[in-house]
């Protein structure tokens, strides 16, 4: 599990160009409204954007806890390994196309984004009642309902946390996600015309794009170091015990 949350908070430190690109310009107006609120006083705004942030990794995190239990079920009905490989994949493949969108190849990402954005539109105007961020608990609810904005990275650490095949490793992975999306999220309301500027660095978008491959191609390694399931380890026992049995009785016979 360990390998499973390192892996996590690489593909949400890296996700650094896909988020300023997606919530930048959101968090620069949330910190231009709460520098007004709050007389420009700095502490203040970085407080906000604490806040607004812990609000969005809460939501990633109950998103996880939800989707664990949905993959507890899902290897409880079937075969736990195959279904927990399968997952690994289809994660592994979103990232490679999430690696290609930042390249510009593929914009497998808008097609993943866009299929969320129904529910979006009814989440969305739940913000407007909470601007300006005149206060922290705004500032977090806000964080909160913006957590659940398409978003193909997210889409992806979702999956690893369904593929864990239980309801807290499933938080944890989305925890682990958020708190690696952090560094960036806190200092865009600061620097974003400088990130922008800085997204378009070809150099970068390479290096983004071949850390991503990396933890696409590591997250179907990873199984190797995944436990095998519960029910799965005493299922074999079981059948050890009953073939030992079965030996004994035969060595009786023959005797």
């Amino acid at each position: 599990m360990l390998v499973t949350l390192i892996i996590a908070f690489n593909l949400g430190l890296f996700s650094t160009l896909h988020c300023i690109g997606m919530c930048g310009g959101f968090i620069s107006t949330m910190m231009l409204a709460s520098s007004e609120s709050n007389n420009g006083e700095k502490k203040n705004i970085l407080k906000s954007s604490l806040f607004y942030n812990l609000g969005r990794i809460f939501s990633y995190s109950i998103a996880g806890l939800v989707v664990g239990l949905f993959g507890f079920a899902l290897t409880e009905l079937l075969s736990s390994f195959n279904v927990r490989m399968v997952l690994q994949f289809l994660a592994s493949i979103i990232l490679i196309g999430i690696a290609l969108n930042i390249l510009g190849v593929l914009s497998l990402s808008k097609y993943l984004e866009n299929s969320g954005m129904k529910l979006w539109r009814h989440i969305q105007p739940l913000t407007k009642s909470l601007l300006p961020v005149d206060s922290f608990i705004k500032a977090f609810l806000l964080g909160m309902i913006w957590g659940w904005l398409p978003c193909g990275m997210v889409y992806s650490a979702l999956i690893l946390s369904v593929s864990t095949g239980n309801a807290i490793n499933g938080m944890l992975v989305m925890l682990f996600f958020g708190l690696g999306t952090l560094p960036a999220m806190l200092s865009a309301g600061y620097f974003v015309d400088y990130l922008n500027q800085f997204r378009q660095n070809k150099h970068l978008r390479w290096i983004t794009a071949i850390v991503l491959i990396l933890i696409a191609v590591s997250l179907p390694l990873s199984m190797q170091f995944m436990p095998v399931h519960d029910h799965q380890m005493q299922g074999e026992k079981t059948k050890g015990r009953t073939n030992l049995t079965d030996h004994s009785m035969h060595i009786n016979q023959q005797n």
